[in-house]
């Protein structure tokens, strides 16, 4: 309803300014006694509302494009999500049903909760970036970049997306070239994921049953300490004509959702691999297959290898921390977690009690403060605030941690420009809290 009374608005205005050209082309052939600046005024006027009109008129269908390729990102965004999701969590409930999980052994046990693991990281993923479709304006991708081996970076994926291939009788063909699997090196793990599994799933969705898909991973070594590695997903399925081929990678606002939903999963891939300094490519024949091609290059480092990082946590043992958060379990997991390393908790359940707590408390009561960001009653941006304008003599020392599920750069700053000393995401990594916690103590 909106656009089209601003579309009608906008043609009015437009039609009114002819006429009042005209009229004023009228007045001055007829009446030539009128002054002609007079007459020069009003067409010149007309002239440059008229350029007015034609530059709203430019950026609104500009805004309108915009728009529409934002609608088209949230629904490939949803409808890929969905998909990811269903496989994870088919992962995660049968690997931890009761019915097998009577029947494990230690090592099964085992094994098990490190696929549901694998299974929660890459669903942490999946749920940041269908959040990233509400925050357009935040399209950089903040890399978390960890030492992993190379198996650890594809085999989650391969076992996640081995039923689909099973489920349509597809050949499914892994290969690893030259790699030494166990080899640590300093990669986002789960961004990678992301891109095999969008790769892999769209390979299985057109290639039909009784098909052949290879996934194929080949290093060379680079340039001192790094590798060079190439990622080929090769199907013989439905393939691309020529035309779709070249506009693979380009988000199309005008194409329908429908349409547009393989190019337009694949240009947010590509995207994703541009910004981690990656290539990808393509080639395709229409009944004959596609091959997908991507391209990194990882260095190789040690297992511990973190910059400037504190792995011995013998300083957090004893610390009396306050967890202000409002979600009981996640409390429950925060303790748990804290009391690996010999630290003890109080438990505030909102921003307000937090506060009245921290303030009522004596000097050295607490060595640091967790903050949950979104709570009820007074969340922990304000609480926050109230800590470090209070009276009592620790109010600008305290260590004060932000604690969210929220990961983009605008969270980040809020939560610093409140006054908070570092920024954890959730779910938490018990490494990370650990080596945030002992920088925020020690210094």
């Amino acid at each position: 309803m909106v656009k089209g009374k601003m579309k009608s608005l906008l043609v009015i205005l437009a039609v009114g300014t002819l006429v009042v050209m005209g009229v004023a082309a009228l007045i001055m052939f007829n009446l030539p006694q009128l002054p002609m600046s007079a007459v020069y005024l009003v067409m010149g006027m007309g002239v440059v509302e008229e350029i007015l009109i034609l530059c709203v008129a430019y950026y609104y269908r500009k805004h309108e494009d915009f728009n529409a390729n934002v609608t088209n990102m949230q629904n490939v965004a949803f409808s890929r999500a969905s998909r990811d999701i269903r496989t994870l969590m088919n992962s995660i409930l049968n690997f931890s049903s009761p019915e097998l999980i009577e029947n494990y052994n230690p090592q099964e046990m085992l094994n098990s909760l490190t696929k549901i693991n694998n299974a929660g990281l890459y669903l942490m993923t999946v749920v940041d970036d269908l959040m990233a479709t509400y925050h357009v304006s935040d399209q950089q991708i903040v890399l978390k970049e960890n030492p992993t081996t190379i198996e650890n970076v594809f085999n989650p994926i391969v076992e996640l997306v081995t039923e689909r291939f099973i489920s349509k009788n597809q050949v499914f063909d892994v290969e690893y070239i030259n790699i030494d699997k166990f080899r640590y090196v300093l990669v986002d793990a789960p961004r990678v994921q992301q891109i095999v599994m969008n790769l892999l799933t769209n390979a299985n969705k057109y290639t039909p049953e009784g098909g052949h898909i290879l996934f194929k991973v080949e290093g060379v070594s680079g340039e001192g300490e790094s590798l060079d590695i190439t990622i080929t997903v090769k199907d013989n399925g439905q393939g691309m004509s020529k035309r779709k081929l070249n506009n693979l990678f380009k988000a199309d606002p005008k194409q329908t959702f429908d349409k547009g939903h393989y190019e337009l999963g694949l240009a947010i891939v590509a995207s994703l691999v541009k910004q981690m300094n990656g290539t990808i490519s393509c080639t395709s024949q229409e009944n004959q297959g596609s091959e997908f091609v991507v391209k990194f290059q990882w260095a190789y480092c040690h297992k511990n290898s973190f910059a400037s990082t504190i792995r011995d946590f013998s300083v957090l043992r004893g610390k009396n921390i306050l967890v202000v958060e409002d979600n009981e379990m996640n409390a429950e997991i925060t303790k748990a977690i804290l009391e690996k390393k010999g630290m003890m908790m109080d438990y505030a359940k909102d921003g307000a009690e937090g506060v009245a707590m921290f303030t009522h408390a004596m000097p050295h009561t607490y060595d640091a403060i967790l903050m949950d960001i979104r709570m009820p009653v007074m969340d922990g941006i304000e609480a926050c605030k109230k800590i470090r304008y209070s009276t009592h003599p620790e109010s600008s020392i305290i260590p004060i941690i932000a604690m969210t599920a929220d990961v983009f750069e605008a969270d980040y700053q809020s939560s610093t420009d409140a006054g908070m000393d570092g920024y954890i995401t959730k779910p938490l990594d018990p490494e990370e809290l650990y080596i945030t916690l002992s920088n925020a103590i020690r210094s």
